[in-house]
């Protein structure tokens, strides 16, 4: 039977956006004289490309978001960068520096600035990286839940405040405070790409405990500021990286609405081994056409094996803290809407077999093996029939509004060489986009209660460590500067496709 939306969804207009993340597209990070984050070290090593100017947004935020407006956008996600607004010189542990409010001003004026051109703003609170002077290995100290909770607090008071005194604008409405918390753990702990001292399983449990306590406690926070304040109440989630593994992403938000199904801690486990046997059992029966070729095989065997692993190692032991933090939480929900990023997300779709030039260099060599043979984002398959699987499995299953916070697909393109390789299953992006709002539009026929539809990114970015994957409606020539230009390499205007999708729909 098709769900009946929310009071709140239905009332709500439908948020027609794209994403961007501070430190991929500002600019401005990690040189002399420039705020410090934990992926300064790596940059000033060689180990990854510098960020540089990146896309700069920093100083091009009022074009992009007329660009935005003359699409027929309604919304857009960008992110506060900690690292900024409580930013140190130094790329070494320090005390605590103050924080920088002019830089919190800034955002603010963004902020505004965004209003101003009709366009509603998500705003994520981390986006993968934190001050340099927290360590490397920040999230495997308790103390950084409590530098988080004091950065969310100080950044969300000071710049609402200004919004209201200066902009005579409303505070924000929409909330991220962690961005993929599985991809931040996965990357980090297990596959090298992300900067780290520790690598393996105890370290990745134990910054799952802490980032899921810092949910939980910025989630209560935030609104205890507005209901002190007396604002209108925002809404307040977090976003995760879509996985059919479900020890790798659906746990998180089983675990997350615990308390509010009321499951007592001695049935916890019980409870999450029935998810995960449940999960199996949805998936076997959802339809979707795979590719079966011998990487998939391989894939599918990789899979059965992590899926017993993770359930075998499944304990609360390591989640205490996180477990007492939502127990005694004033708020028995803990998320306000599910935020999904949808690309790619079946495990059995991870291995690939490289060629000569796919062969590339890492940061480390556990990440060298794992990135040469695992599918990088140009070999992300195209299943745009499992947006709708997941959006309308996890609506059904946990009776909140979706949003897809992030949907994107990657072509390869060399800073240097700035020679485009066609992908191997001849996608361009304006065909990604039409097969995939289709089924943000059969969603919408069945009512699946659906929040909005962001788009990474507007514009080419630096993505983690590399220029080379190109995920922009309007793509760069990162040798030529950063002129957003409508007409990608592959001679595809993905932005005007965007917009005449959005105008059909509207």
């Amino acid at each position: 039977m098709p769900n009946e939306p929310s009071a709140a969804a239905q009332s709500a207009p439908f948020l027609w956006g794209v994403s961007t993340s501070g430190y991929q597209h500002e600019g401005g990070y990690n040189q002399a004289g420039q705020p410090q984050n934990n992926w300064a070290s790596w940059e000033q090593q060689g180990r990854v490309e510098c960020a540089g100017a990146a896309a700069e947004f920093w100083t091009r935020y009022e074009a992009d978001f007329q660009r935005c407006q003359q699409l027929g956008l309604t919304a857009f996600r960008l992110s506060i960068e900690w690292a900024r607004v409580q930013p140190t010189q130094q790329a070494q542990a320090d005390p605590s520096p103050p924080f920088d409010q002019q830089a919190l001003d800034a955002y603010s004026d963004i902020l505004a600035a965004c209003r101003h051109r009709g366009l509603e703003p998500l705003v994520t609170l981390h986006h993968f990286t934190h001050p340099a002077w927290l360590g490397t290995d920040a999230w495997l100290c308790a103390s950084t839940v409590d530098a988080y909770l004091t950065y969310v607090i100080t950044a969300v008071s000071h710049i609402n405040q200004r919004l209201i005194e200066v902009h005579q604008l409303a505070p924000i409405g929409w909330y991220i405070t962690l961005n993929e918390p599985n991809i931040l753990v996965t990357n980090t702990y297990f596959k090298g790409d992300f900067p780290a001292d520790s690598w393996g399983l105890s370290p990745a449990l134990q910054a799952y405990n802490h980032l899921l306590c810092a949910h939980v406690r910025a989630y209560n926070a935030i609104h205890d500021l507005y209901e002190q304040a007396g604002w209108t109440a925002p809404r307040v989630s977090l976003n995760t990286y879509c996985s059919d593994l479900y020890w790798s992403e659906k746990v998180l938000w089983d675990l997350l609405s615990s308390r509010q199904r009321e499951i007592p801690i001695e049935g916890l486990v019980p409870y999450i081994r029935q998810q995960a046997a449940h999960w199996e059992k949805t998936l076997a029966t959802s339809g979707l056409a795979f590719r079966r070729d011998l990487p998939y095989r391989i894939g599918r065997l990789l899979r059965r094996g992590a899926n017993w692993f993770a359930k075998k190692r499944f304990s609360l032991t390591v989640l205490e803290d996180f477990l007492e933090i939502l127990a005694a939480s004033p708020r028995s929900q803990v998320f306000d809407y599910l935020a999904l990023d949808y690309y790619d997300p079946f495990f059995a779709h991870s291995i690939r077999f490289p060629t000569l030039s796919d062969l590339e260099g890492a940061p480390t060599w556990r990440s060298w093996v794992i990135s040469n043979f695992s599918s990088k984002w140009w070999d992300w398959r195209h299943l745009p029939e499992g947006l709708f699987f997941f959006c309308q499995t996890y609506a059904q299953a946990f009776d909140q509004p979706i949003l897809i916070a992030e949907n994107g697909m990657a072509l390869r393109r060399s800073r240097n060489s700035g020679v485009i390789t066609q992908r191997t299953d001849g996608l361009h992006r304006s065909q990604f986009l039409r097969e995939h709002i289709e089924q943000v539009r059969r969603l919408q026929q069945v009512n699946i209660p659906l929040l909005g539809y962001f788009h990474w990114s507007l514009v080419d970015n630096y993505e983690w460590g590399s220029y080379t994957p190109r995920f922009g409606l309007l793509s760069l020539d990162f040798e030529q500067g950063a002129e957003r230009l409508t007409i990608d390499p592959l001679g595809d205007c993905p932005s005007q496709t965007y917009a005449a999708l959005i105008e059909n729909l509207s």
